[in-house]
């Protein structure tokens, strides 16, 4: 939900030059969004129906140029994976600022009922439009930024 709510709102501000996905932790991958996750993203007019989860890779967090995660379990599985990813690492409720505080994890609503999944969009919602600025102004900086 997070990677389509962001995507819709870098749309609509015609913003094409930052990338964004998303990846499970415990995901087995290749798993289609809930139902829940469907009917709500549509009813916010975010397609979700082509989704399809995927397994975090250690290739995949040397590619990023930011990681946001919804737990401090999250953030252990990305420390396993590869310490090195750290520093751009952050708990997204948190963000820009660091934190590891449990009162900043996101519950995910899998195996959830419709109400949980609603609150879990919304929260995601509210979170990425205070965001959004700062991932903009740092896009901005990496786009403008010759390489070496």
């Amino acid at each position: 939900m997070a990677e389509g709510i962001l995507k819709k709102m870098l749309k609509e501000r015609e913003i094409n030059y930052i990338q964004v996905s998303s990846a499970g932790t415990d995901s087995w991958g290749s798993c289609p969004a809930s139902l829940s996750a469907r009917e709500i993203g549509k009813s916010e007019e975010i397609d979700l129906k082509s989704h399809s989860s995927r397994k975090l890779t250690k290739e995949m967090l040397k590619e990023a140029d930011l990681i946001l995660v919804m737990s401090g379990n999250h953030l252990d599985h990305i420390r396993k994976l590869n310490e090195d990813s750290m520093g751009k690492s952050f708990l997204l409720s948190a963000f820009p600022h660091r934190s590891e505080n449990e009162s900043f994890w996101i519950m995910d609503p899998i195996g959830g009922t419709w109400d949980d999944y609603r609150k879990c969009f919304l929260d995601l919602k509210e979170i990425m439009e205070r965001i959004i600025p700062e991932l903009i102004e740092i896009a901005k900086k990496k786009v403008q930024t010759p390489p070496r």
